[in-house]
């Protein structure tokens, strides 16, 4: 009997030992992204590439930090930080870096093929070593002429599991990178918020950046850069120069591509004072800007056109990022990644390596972003490993502006991790705490709440310090309406608003509309872009991360918006599929902060006086 019971201990052991032992999924696709196929295996020695994400030693350095030098109440305040100084806020922990190091050194990776840059390792290794230390298969896979080296898992041993957030190129596929001309699907020209042809005089008036009155009435149907500028008080005319300092970044995701021929009719229609006025291109990830109008699409243009003309003489650069993010966790708005109609997730990562790799003299100090989803459409993880990067960039002086959403309170408002809970569905980054979220206004005097304007609470990031009292107060007086539908103890947003409808644009050689709160976030980013100009004139450093001062100091140099309200959760998700209804869902515009314009809109004299 004791023979068969110590048989029976050491077999569990040995159970127990193999299990621990196993290899963890990292991360896996469940089918290969749309266009790509496994065409063949490649050699054992054929050389591969990898970069491993590190888990960050102290969670909280990164918070602490950014909110000493975001508080202007902080001595601390406007002290923002170098390249190596930011990028050290999530420094994974020496016994992280040594353990991934020995798990590569255990399986055979020399220590000169290995680049320690902190956060991430980089590797030289063969496709045969990476089967091997990554438990998978990497295949050969095609699309037309194109060929990369991919597999739809890999796994870790458990022991460092803990420390690696990714490993890349493993499971992250291009998108397409050659120009056709495709007729916008439903979805994709919802996403852009419509397009519309429409017949237009060529007139010199106000409204188009002549001498002449703004005619506000006309401003409702039509909002050129004048309107905006009369409404918001901006500078009319007689712009001040840019300080060398100066730069303003329009981000570009999904193929989009901005055109420097309708950015020349847009000034000379809408902004004369500005005819010659042009934006440079940083490429990323094999992002393109090709100038062929069958290319040509709405958002790019859109963002441009507005971040130009309102940033005065302040330099715009538009960085067009390739690829897509392929880990999609679907719903009813976005069930599947359609590369060939650009319907994808971005590529976030990617995005912001490449910022935070910048040197400090060539990091734009404030960059606006028109794009993102659900945030249940991310892993959490994804999602906090994204946020934590744009804080980063706050700890740099760099202002990220983010569109809030064109959604409501959410379209298809289900959930997707199998409970098909009815709810409102906040989106990300707007969510990410790190970021300034705009919503969207329509009309003037009043300006409205416009009813697609996405707003809520996050169901990843929990409510900051800097927005506790403000969101307090307001969950006191009208919390109750919602409950259940949304996390009352989740990041708030938005945190201001803009105009977000009837904006008059060039695209392919004509006068058109769009609209959104893809273009509220270059209409606010070019705001602080010349907030930054004025500042750095009176040798003060840039406006960084808003928020602090936003609820704190900030909050005094809008318009509070109190009429109108957002809608959604009407039975149809994004992508046309039925869906729940929750009757007459949405979020009031009230007194004070509320979620779907924040703040308000924002008024450039008092700011100019509350920011230089």
């Amino acid at each position: 009997m004791m023979a068969i019971s110590l048989l029976k201990t050491w077999g569990f052991l040995l159970i127990a030992a193999t299990a621990i032992a196993r290899p963890v999924v990292v991360e896996s696709l469940e089918e290969t992204p749309e266009g790509w196929e496994e065409s063949s295996s490649p050699a054992p020695d054929k050389p591969i590439e990898l970069s491993i994400g590190l888990e960050s030693e102290d969670h909280l350095l990164l918070e602490r930090t950014l909110s000493e030098i975001s508080d202007p109440s902080h001595a601390n305040y406007g002290k923002h930080l170098s390249r190596d100084a930011a990028k050290a806020l999530l420094h994974p922990s020496r016994a992280a870096t040594e353990s991934v190091k020995r798990w590569l050194s255990d399986a055979g990776v020399p220590e000169h093929h290995i680049r320690d840059e902190g956060q991430w390792l980089h590797i030289r290794t063969t496709v045969g070593q990476a089967d091997s230390l990554l438990s998978t298969r990497f295949g050969i896979f095609a699309r037309d002429d194109e060929q990369v080296v991919r597999t739809r898992e890999y796994s870790v041993p458990v022991e460092v599991r803990d420390h690696i957030t990714t490993i890349q190129p493993t499971t992250f596929f291009p998108s397409e990178k050659k120009a056709r001309a495709v007729e916008e699907s439903t979805a994709l020209e919802k996403r852009e918020e419509g397009i519309e042809a429409r017949a237009y005089g060529n007139n010199n008036d106000g409204n188009h950046g002549g001498n002449g009155p703004i005619d506000l009435q006309q401003c409702k149907a039509q909002v050129t850069p004048a309107c905006l500028r009369k409404i918001y008080k901006m500078p009319l005319h007689n712009y001040p120069s840019a300080h060398r300092k100066s730069e303003y970044g329009i981000i570009g995701f999904l193929e989009q591509n901005a055109q420097f021929s309708d950015l020349e009719l847009f000034l000379k229609r809408f902004a004369p004072d500005l005819k010659g006025a042009n934006f440079s291109v940083s490429l990323v990830n094999g992002g393109l800007n090709q100038q062929t109008y069958a290319v040509a699409q709405i958002e790019a243009n859109m963002d441009v056109q507005y971040a130009v003309a309102l940033a005065d003489k302040v330099p715009v650069r538009f960085i067009s990022v390739g690829g897509m993010n392929p880990n999609l966790n679907t719903d009813l708005d976005f069930p599947q990644i359609d590369a060939a109609n650009r319907q994808y997730p971005e590529p976030w990562l990617e995005l912001l390596q490449y910022l935070l790799n910048l040197p400090d003299k060539d990091l734009p100090k404030v960059i606006s972003v028109s794009y993102g989803s659900n945030e249940q459409h991310l892993s959490k993880s994804y999602a906090r490993q994204v946020c934590n990067m744009f804080g980063q960039l706050g700890a740099r002086g760099v202002s990220m502006i983010v569109a809030a959403g064109n959604t409501g309170p959410g379209y298809s408002c289900k959930s997707n991790d199998g409970k098909n809970k009815q709810k409102f569905l906040p989106t990300f980054p707007a969510s990410c705490p790190y970021v300034t979220a705009v919503g969207g206004t329509e009309g003037n005097s009043p300006e409205v709440a416009w009813n697609r304007s996405s707003g809520g609470f996050s169901e990843v990031f929990s409510r900051p310090w800097w927005q506790e009292q403000t969101v307090k107060a307001y969950l006191k007086k009208h919390g109750n309406e919602w409950k259940g539908y949304y996390n009352p103890n989740g990041r708030a947003y938005p945190d201001v608003a803009a105009l977000a409808w009837n904006h008059q644009i060039m695209l392919r050689g004509n006068q058109t509309f769009g609209g959104g709160t893809s273009v509220a976030s270059p209409t606010f980013g070019a705001i602080i872009a010349l907030l930054n100009n004025e500042r750095f004139k009176k040798g003060k450093p840039p406006m960084g991360f808003l928020n602090p001062w936003l609820y704190k100091t900030g909050k005094a140099g809008f318009t509070d918006i109190t009429q109108g309200k957002s809608e959604g959760c009407k039975g149809q998700s994004y992508a046309l599929l039925p869906a729940p209804v929750i009757p007459n869902a949405g979020w009031k515009a009230v007194k004070g902060w509320d979620p779907v314009t924040g703040w308000g809109t924002p008024l450039f004299d008092r700011l100019q006086r509350l920011a230089t």
